[in-house]
């Protein structure tokens, strides 16, 4: 008997197949797909192959934990790599190793750098951040949440990448021409690669410069680094004492600064593109804001935030959890087969293109009950520990995950717990929330206004805290 046949997701059209779909709606309609089953065939524009969207999280276990082997990174991935350099998120390629095992070698040189004793060490550099971030803040006054959260990225993880290092600001500049770059000058490349390296794709000039600023700016922090000798707890510091457990063997400089690119870029986007989703819930749901606000107050008690407060910030862990539910940077990444495979029911063949969702998934009611509800109780340990393996996966799952995923939860609750103890953000009146999904997804422009807070812990100056909230006008689903 032969195989269940895959369904198409409809809406494919001539030449473009499903390309206008995720050029125009991207996150509307790969959501759409979650009704279809466990997986479901995408067309590729012409010349491009076809690509299976695989939407279970039993499916999802098979493909990044148990049967990781089978597979490498996707295309797309290619369009990275070409950019930066071949680093820990692209596949490694070592003499006598497979993929699979090229890739566990250089993640076991480069895991130490993001030891926890090191990662809480940061944790004061990123509230005095925090803090001289606001302190241009005035009561009353309209920020854009989104800009706000983008510098306090970089500057932030420019020194936590790099260190203390007289080339600090210069990075920091580089990171920020790079950022606003991306989606003109890489998301084409990733989308197609072939067009990576022609010179008239758009956003290719500017996108350029800034890398190759960025680039010289790592290389000087590098220099200045291994003239001190000293590790200093950067990223930079600690990768230029890794070595390969199997040879003894030093990354080399085109290594760790290919790995540096990358690494700096990514980890900007937890700040950048979660931040602002946080307090756009929290204005949302004033409810779950007091709840936050009173917890700050108990746990700091008017002391500056230090890591070890940050295990006792229980509720504001699963506010953060639920934000990046609804809301992950990264939401659509892939695999390709390196072997025939069989994936739930379907027979695929080796170099088969393989995507899954994560913001589809987080959004799929079979995997998460009442999924649009903003509720960080789910998270629950008695709650949580009923959902499947890889139901939830910000940032990925197996032996791909996110080597700095406990950085960015580092960085997002000291910071809410920094900018809570103090201030108050309100969605401005008639803001309409927009996301933008290219690599990842941007909160959009996000004007919130500021309000101090006073009184007993867990009062709030504002007299209604639900007036100025957008409630009712999210259009994403």
């Amino acid at each position: 008997m032969s195989p269940p046949v895959v369904p198409t997701a409809p809406g494919s059209l001539p030449l473009l197949g499903h390309g206008l779909k995720l050029l125009l709606d991207p996150l509307n309609f790969m959501a759409s797909l979650n009704e279809l089953g466990p997986l479901v065939r995408m067309r590729g524009p012409a010349f491009t192959p076809d690509v299976y969207l695989v939407n279970s999280p039993e499916l999802l276990n098979q493909l990044l934990v148990t049967d990781a082997r089978n597979y490498a990174q996707a295309r797309i991935t290619a369009g990275i790599g070409s950019q930066f350099g071949t680093s820990l998120v692209m596949d490694m390629d070592f003499d006598g190793l497979t993929l699979f095992g090229s890739h566990r070698r250089h993640r076991r040189a480069v895991q130490p750098a993001f030891h926890l004793h090191r990662i809480a060490a940061g944790t004061p550099a990123l509230r005095r951040a925090t803090q001289e971030a606001m302190a241009r803040w005035l009561p009353g006054s309209t920020i854009r949440v989104d800009k706000e959260m983008a510098g306090l990225a970089y500057r932030v993880n420019a020194r936590a990448v790099c260190g203390d290092t007289p080339a600090l600001d210069q990075v920091t500049a580089a990171l920020s021409a790079v950022s606003s770059q991306t989606t003109r000058g890489l998301y084409w490349r990733l989308a197609l690669p072939q067009l990576a390296h022609l010179k008239h794709v758009p956003g290719t000039g500017r996108f350029l410069r800034a890398l190759s600023d960025l680039r010289t700016a790592i290389t000087a922090a590098l220099t200045h680094q291994r003239s001190q000798g000293a590790a200093n707890g950067s990223v930079l510091s600690q990768l230029l004492q890794a070595r390969y457990t199997d040879t003894d063997e030093p990354l080399d400089d085109q290594q760790i600064t290919a790995d540096m690119l990358f690494l700096i870029w990514a980890a900007t986007h937890g700040l950048k593109e979660v931040l602002p989703h946080v307090f756009y819930e929290l204005a949302r749901h004033p409810d779950i804001e007091q709840r936050v606000h009173q917890e700050i107050d108990s746990v700091l008690q008017g002391r500056p935030v230090q890591a070890e407060h940050l295990t006792a910030l229980e509720y504001t862990r699963r506010v953060v959890k639920e934000t990046l539910r609804l809301h992950p940077a990264p939401w659509m990444l892939g695999r390709r087969t390196l072997v025939p495979v069989r994936l739930g029911t379907a027979e695929l063949p080796a170099g088969t293109e393989l995507a899954y969702c994560t913001y589809a998934l987080h959004r799929n009611p079979a995997v998460h009950p009442d999924p649009l509800r903003f509720d960080p109780d789910r998270w629950l340990p008695d709650r949580a520990k009923t959902l499947a393996r890889c139901a939830d996966i910000p940032f990925g799952a197996g032996v791909r995950k996110c080597i700095g995923d406990t950085l960015t939860m580092n960085q997002l609750l000291t910071a809410v717990a920094t900018i809570g103890a103090r201030w108050q953000l309100r969605t401005v009146p008639g803001h309409r929330y927009r996301p933008h999904a290219r690599i990842v997804i941007s909160p959009g422009p996000m004007p919130m206004t500021c309000h101090p807070r006073s009184g007993r812990p867990g009062e709030s100056s504002v007299a209604d805290p639900s007036k100025g909230s957008d409630e009712g006008r999210l259009h994403i689903r």
